[in-house]
């Protein structure tokens, strides 16, 4: 799966993401992996993060908030 975002980039899957500059994730093939939320900042459980769900607050992820993790950008680095 690849998205093209309003910036005009194209994102490939199981490619790191953000949600608008927060939280984390992957965009894969069936869906968006919600790894950190960008609403309330909780790391996410395995179950829940596979679902594309926050286990915490309930958010559920829009394509349309997709944005590429940028390499210069270390606060969403997977450490």
């Amino acid at each position: 799966m690849t998205r093209d975002n309003p910036g005009s980039r194209t994102i490939s899957q199981d490619a790191e993401i953000t949600f608008r500059g927060r939280g984390r994730g992957l965009l894969r093939e069936a869906g968006l992996r919600l790894d950190v939320c960008p609403l309330c900042s909780q790391a996410n459980t395995p179950r829940m993060a596979e679902a594309g769900r926050c286990a915490w607050c309930a958010y559920v992820p829009s394509l349309d908030d997709v944005e590429p993790v940028r390499a210069e950008d270390s606060s969403h680095a997977a450490g």
